[in-house]
């Protein structure tokens, strides 16, 4: 493979963590060339941390007067739309972090700027291989436990959130359950055909957004998905999802999938994952997008499939919004 010449665009916490799983990992394929940041802190902390001296304040001129190929996208959600546009105009293919749009108009347009212009947008989803889903998926494909039936997930515990976060309205399903909406649909290669969700807010934890979040979401082939996720717990328990099959039960865990058959105590089956660090699997999703540009093809993380994982949590809030069942058909989504 080729080397790529990669702008980091927002240098902040998570913009951190990105450059350095680049750094650390993609050493053969990568050159950071450039970096974007409206905070100049941020921006000068990290340019005498990587010596680089090609850093800018804004995406006009990052793009004016930057030498790069791919831009990798950390800014705060809601701004990301009008970040993403001008890159892809110019001809830049992107990688944007999870969720890579604030709603689905968004995010369907970014993914017909890139369409219009031939560039690709892949997502940060770093979950699908930190989490095992992508294992998960590749077990579930050759059916050794039968036709998925019911998935079970809960997480609870308290979450305080400092800056932009505790502006935004949409809180809990936003910053993490879209990790595992988005695994659930990657894992059962299936889109739901309706989805249904309440959320609560807790006084006790500051910000808008909600706080506690309750989805059921019933797919295509039948699987019926329930979970919970909470910010604003006192209690703490952070269960593995177990999805029950006819012939079975798989415990996703980030090390192993455990399979269960029976009234067995213990599993069956014990199938490694790989136990992915995080930082590994955020640089798995930009080599991604960099074999996909290699060989022209749309990377398995790319916006077109990733436009069901945000239509996903479109429909929980507009049905937590309305409080009422939404039917995948009202989303626009294939």
């Amino acid at each position: 493979m080729r080397r790529f010449k990669v702008a980091q665009v927002g240098v902040g916490g998570r913009g951190k963590n990105t450059l350095d799983a680049f750094l650390k990992y993609g050493d053969s394929v990568v050159d950071i060339t450039a970096i974007c940041d409206t905070d100049k802190t941020d921006l000068q902390e990290t340019a005498d941390q990587l010596n680089i001296s090609a850093c800018f304040s804004n995406v006009e001129d990052l793009i004016n007067h930057a030498d790069f190929d791919v831009a990798s996208v950390t800014t705060p959600t809601p701004v990301r739309q009008e970040v993403i546009l001008p890159l892809l105009e110019a001809g830049v293919d992107v990688l944007v972090d999870k969720p890579f749009a604030e709603t689905l108009d968004h995010a369907k347009a970014i993914v017909a700027c890139s369409e219009k212009n031939g560039k690709l947008v892949a997502v940060g989803q770093n979950f699908r291989y930190m989490s095992g889903f992508d294992s998960a998926r590749k077990y579930l494909a050759d059916c050794p436990l039968g036709a998925p039936r019911h998935l079970t997930h809960i997480l609870l515990g308290r979450r305080w959130d400092k800056g932009w976060r505790n502006d935004r309205v949409r809180r809990v399903m936003a910053i993490m359950s879209i990790h595992w909406l988005d695994g659930y649909r990657w894992m059962l290669d299936d889109v739901p055909e309706t989805v249904y969700c309440q959320t609560s807010k807790s006084e006790l934890i500051p910000g808008i957004g909600e706080t506690h979040t309750s989805v059921i979401i019933k797919f295509g082939t039948g699987c019926v998905v329930s979970l919970t996720e909470s910010f604003g717990s006192h209690h703490h328990m952070n269960t593995f999802p177990v999805l029950d099959c006819d012939n079975g039960s798989l415990v996703i865990t980030n090390a192993e999938l455990r399979a269960y058959q029976g009234d067995a105590p213990e599993p069956a089956r014990r199938i490694p994952t790989g136990n992915v660090p995080k930082d590994v699997a955020t640089y798995m999703c930009l080599a991604d997008l960099l074999q996909a540009i290699d060989t022209d093809q749309l990377p398995p993380n790319s916006g077109q499939d990733n436009l069901r994982s945000i239509a996903i949590m479109e429909a929980a809030y507009r049905s937590a919004t309305e409080n009422r069942v939404v039917y995948w058909d009202e989303m626009g989504v294939e």
